[in-house]
Formats: structure tokens, C-alpha cells, sequence
């Protein structure tokens, strides 16, 4: 089993660079290809909407095909679209390819947490390996990126995609994980402790599902809001060049790489519950500074700061949604993912389109009000487990 999660680390890695890829070069492809900050939230739009159909047919990919050959044709899929964006296609294709983009990296992080989920006792930990992972891939595309920008063409960052998808290609293909695979299924637990559809207890999961949904939309949208369109606000908010203001997704990507070390940590310490309220409440604090500050090495402290709050929220909201729902660990973890998904495809194009009609400054002032919508989401979430637990 501990291969397999190291398989999975490497596949999250890969995941993690077509993540921030278009984000990571995005300023640069605007200009490349003459449009504006509105043609860049369709494109991150395209991509999340991709996103979601690969995590809405996970399910029934690893169903029909099996988890390896379902992470094999996410990881395929990468392969021909960074290799086909390599060549500078017509803008139409490139729409088309990110679309693909997101599916590739959405079928496959369906299919891999799903499965170490169901089949690794210590999920909490796994999750906080893959993220950690998916956080340094992250870390990693827009730091080289920057590189690649100020001394060659932009669209040589798609090279190291296809290296790495490449390299998890032949990983998986590889006979031991077939066995490993289907050893994992067996041991998997085949009984559900409780159900959503078992009576009087469907309304009020129903319930707590709903206000985790929207927390986890706003959250995901948040998150790729800032990944893809940060590099963008400090090129117009701060009057830095390209390759300067792709590096402060780089600080972001340091501090969520940080933060994941030891969020699980911290969480298992002082409960999840306590854990999510103080991350959020954080994050709200930090992007109402980076609102308001104007010099530029202070924006680039707050942005380590803010990266450090929403590190371990994802992966600890997951867990914890888990504990909530015991035995419906396949449900959960589409219907949660799925949800990011939407929020991922949503608020960027929000985002797009005001940077172009409000420009930056009251684009962040958007961004604070969705994270101020995550807490309120949460608090709701505790309230309902309270007054569950006290009419229990």
C-alpha cells in the first residue's frame, strides 16, 4: 500500500503543475494571443468545466476500466494536451485543449483519492502526502515558468508537463500496480455504517452535505481565483513586470507546501472543526491587508501569510466531511470534489471579467467577500453538527 501512495504523490505532483500551469503563464498568453483579462477567466472556466466532467465520470471510468487504466487515461490526456500547447496552436484549439486539460488532471484526482481513501486506514495522512505533493508541483511550474518566460518562450513551461506525465504514465502501466490495485479492492470495507439514504437520518446529512458544498465551492474558487489571476492583479495593481509578478504565485505555492506539512498535525491536535474556523477566519483577515496595502515586499509577505491559512483547508475539510458521513467515503469525496469543481470554473470567470471592467484593487475586495461566504459557510456547518449532536 505504500507504494501505491507514492504512486499517487507522484501523479498529484503532475497534477499540481497542470493546475497553476495556465494560471502560472496566463499574463503571458494574453499578450502572446492579443486578448484580454475576460478571454482569460473563459479559459479558466474551460478548464474547470473540463475539471468536473472528468470528476463526474471518475466514478463510472473506474467502475468500467478499473482505478489504473481511469488514472492512466487522465494522465494520457495531459500528455497530448501540453504536447499539442507546445506549438503555439490557433486560440479556438487552445480552448479546446484546456478543456481537456482539466478533465486529464480531474479523472485522475478523482480516481486516486477515491481509491487511497477507501482503501487506506490512515486517510488523513495520505491526504496530507498528496496535497503536500500536489502543493510542490504547484510550487514548482510557476517558479520554472518565470525562468522560461524571461529567457526563452513562454510556451516551453508546457515542456515540463509532458515530462512528468510521461514518467507517471510508465509508472502506472507498470504490472505491480494492477496487483496492488486489486489487493487494495479486496481489503477495501464493502458495509456502510450510514447511508444517505437510510430514513431519518437523509434530511439532516443532506443538510450538513449542503453547507460543506458551498464551503468547498467557494473554497476551491478562491483558491484557483488567486492561482490564476494573482500574477495579473500584481502586474496591474503593483505596476510589476510579467516574470516579477509570476513569482508571487510561487510565494503562495511556498507557503501552501509549508502549511500542509503540518496541518494535519495541527488539526489532529485541536480538531478539525477548530482547525477550519481558524484557517478561514485567517485567510479573511490577510486578504482584506492585501487589499488595502500598496507596497509591493509587504504584498508578497501577506501572500506567504495567506498561502499558510488556506494550505490545510481542502484536505482537512475532506477529512473531516468524511468523519461526518462514516462509510460513504466514495459519495463524499466525488460530490465534494465535484462541487470545487463548479467553484473552480464560477468565480474565476467572475474574477476575468473584473479585472477588465473594475481592474484590480476592487478585485480583491471580491475575493474577500468569498472568503468572508467560506466562514459564514462554516459556522453554519458547526451549527448543525452542534444542534445534531444535542437533539442525539
Amino acid at each position: 500500500m505504500k507504494r501505491m501512495v507514492w504512486l499517487g504523490c507522484a501523479a498529484y505532483f503532475l497534477i499540481g503543475l497542470a493546475t497553476v500551469a495556465l494560471g502560472a503563464l496566463l499574463p503571458a498568453m494574453l499578450h502572446d494571443y492579443s486578448r484580454n483579462y475576460s478571454s482569460g477567466g473563459q479559459l479558466v472556466f474551460t478548464q474547470f468545466a473540463g475539471f468536473f466532467i472528468g470528476v463526474v465520470l471518475a466514478p463510472m471510468a473506474s467502475q468500467r476500466l478499473g482505478y489504473q487504466r481511469s488514472i492512466m487515461l487522465g494522465v494520457l490526456s495531459l500528455v497530448i494536451v501540453h504536447s499539442t500547447l507546445l506549438f503555439h496552436p490557433h486560440w479556438y484549439l487552445v480552448m479546446l485543449l484546456v478543456a481537456l486539460n482539466g478533465f486529464g488532471f480531474g479523472l485522475t484526482q478523482t480516481a486516486i483519492g477515491a481509491f487511497l481513501l477507501e482503501s487506506d486506514k490512515n486517510g488523513a495522512v495520505t491526504m496530507s502526502r498528496l496535497e503536500v505533493s500536489f502543493g510542490i508541483g504547484a510550487l514548482a511550474m510557476p517558479l520554472v515558468s518565470s525562468f522560461i518566460i524571461a529567457q526563452y518562450s513562454w510556451n516551453w513551461s508546457f515542456a515540463i508537463v509532458i515530462a512528468a506525465a510521461i514518467i507517471n504514465l510508465a509508472l502506472w502501466s507498470k504490472k505491480f500496480v494492477t496487483h496492488d490495485v486489486r489487493n487494495a479492492a479486496h481489503q477495501s470495507p464493502s458495509k456502510n455504517v450510514e447511508t444517505f439514504s437510510e430514513k431519518g437520518k437523509k434530511q439532516v446529512l443532506l443538510s450538513k452535505l449542503a453547507f460543506f458544498v458551498c464551503f468547498v465551492f467557494l473554497y476551491v474558487g478562491l483558491e484557483t481565483s488567486i492561482i490564476n489571476f494573482l500574477p495579473s492583479i500584481f502586474v496591474q495593481h503593483f505596476s510589476l513586470n510579467t516574470a516579477d509578478a509570476t513569482l508571487s504565485v510561487t510565494f503562495f505555492w511556498i507557503a501552501m507546501v509549508i502549511g500542509r506539512l503540518f496541518s494535519g498535525i495541527i488539526a489532529e491536535k485541536i480538531n478539525y472543526s477548530r482547525f477550519l474556523v481558524g484557517s478561514t477566519l485567517g485567510a479573511v483577515m490577510f486578504l482584506i491587508c492585501i487589499a488595502l496595502v500598496k507596497n509591493t515586499i509587504a504584498a508578497f509577505a501577506i501572500v506567504l501569510i495567506i498561502g499558510l491559512f488556506l494550505s490545510g483547508i481542502f484536505a482537512i475539510a475532506l477529512v473531516f466531511a468524511n468523519r461526518m458521513f462514516i462509510g460513504n467515503t466514495k459519495q463524499t469525496t466525488s460530490i465534494l470534489i465535484a462541487s470545487g469543481g463548479v467553484g473552480g470554473a464560477l468565480l474565476p470567470l467572475l474574477i476575468g471579467w473584473s479585472m477588465d471592467h473594475l481592474l484590480a484593487a476592487k478585485t480583491m475586495w471580491i475575493l474577500v467577500v468569498c472568503s468572508l461566504l467560506m466562514f459564514i459557510c462554516l459556522l453554519l456547518v458547526r451549527r448543525n453538527t452542534e444542534s445534531t449532536s444535542s437533539a442525539n
